[in-house]
């Protein structure tokens, strides 16, 4: 799926990279999902095995001094999206912006700090890798920096290990690369939950039955996934979290036969979303 937004080119495919995302950015490595269309495609000249392509979109978005386009997978659902932003790397408007949320003390910032900034405002959610493509600073010393700007009161952290995830605490600000209208967020997203939240303690205390021991049988999962899934949308790893579960298992043996059987219902029905989420339906 091809989303064409006013500022920038979404795309979203199933499937999952075939490389670390790190070689996809560095280049010079090859893995064709159809090696027999890509030597079709090498025969009419159109084609080559060099592993340049995204080189290529990465010198042209460096050229025009635009924003880095980002890669990500969604590993629950197996979709792996890519973000092309035509947009300033520091825009004027952005950075009044981010003065506005951090007030005086925006002068004292590094420029790792104003970066981070810069791109949770554009990307609305960022990772540690995300930062990686901008930065040639070490991954921890980007994580030390993101812990930092989430103390102050800057960002905020849903997720954890490597499901960790940050954007700006004021998401009136974070809306240059929002979903379309009809894609934007029903109500409150799983992806977002403080882990500390009140809300997220009372949903830990619901799976609790479930998450403390190691078989229970699949009536009592059942209700208990319809219950976390009564008032909000909860995405695939956050139940897993919550029940103590592999995603796959979550999604194989309870979300796909629940769906069909309508007990619950799509976030996004229309799209392999990224960011699918799960609701019951009564």
């Amino acid at each position: 799926m091809i989303i064409k937004k006013l500022n920038a080119y979404m795309f979203l495919n199933t499937g999952r990279l075939r490389i670390p995302l790190q070689k996809l950015y560095e280049g010079g490595l090859s893995d064709p999902r159809n090696p027999n269309l890509q030597k079709m495609f090498q025969m009419l000249g159109l084609g080559e095995k060099a592993g340049s392509g995204f080189g290529k979109i990465l010198r042209a978005w460096k050229e025009q001094q635009w924003l880095i386009p980002l890669v990500s997978e969604e590993l629950d659902i197996e979709v792996t999206s890519v973000m092309l932003p035509m947009i300033s790397l520091i825009p004027e408007k952005v950075e009044a912006e981010l003065k506005e949320i951090v007030g005086n003390a925006y002068g004292q910032l590094t420029e790792l700090d104003r970066i981070i900034l810069v791109l949770a405002h554009q990307f609305k959610e960022i990772n540690n890798i995300d930062i990686q493509q901008y930065r040639k600073e070490h991954p921890r010393d980007i994580s030390d920096c993101l812990k930092k700007l989430v103390r102050k009161g800057y960002l905020t952290q849903s997720g954890r290990c490597r499901g960790t995830r940050y954007s700006l605490s004021n998401n009136n600000h974070s809306e240059q690369l929002s979903l379309p209208k009809n894609s934007e967020h029903k109500e409150t997203s799983s992806e977002h939950y403080d882990l500390s939240s009140e809300h997220y303690q009372q949903l830990q205390e619901m799976a609790k039955s479930v998450k403390e021991k190691g078989r229970a049988k699949k009536g009592i999962v059942r209700n208990v996934i319809l219950k976390l899934c009564s008032e909000h949308y909860l995405s695939l790893r956050t139940l897993a979290e919550l029940l103590g579960r592999e995603p796959d298992s979550i999604r194989n043996h309870y979300i796909n036969p629940m769906i069909k059987e309508g007990l619950l219902e799509l976030k996004y029905p229309e799209i392999n979303h990224p960011q699918q989420a799960y609701k019951t339906t009564f």
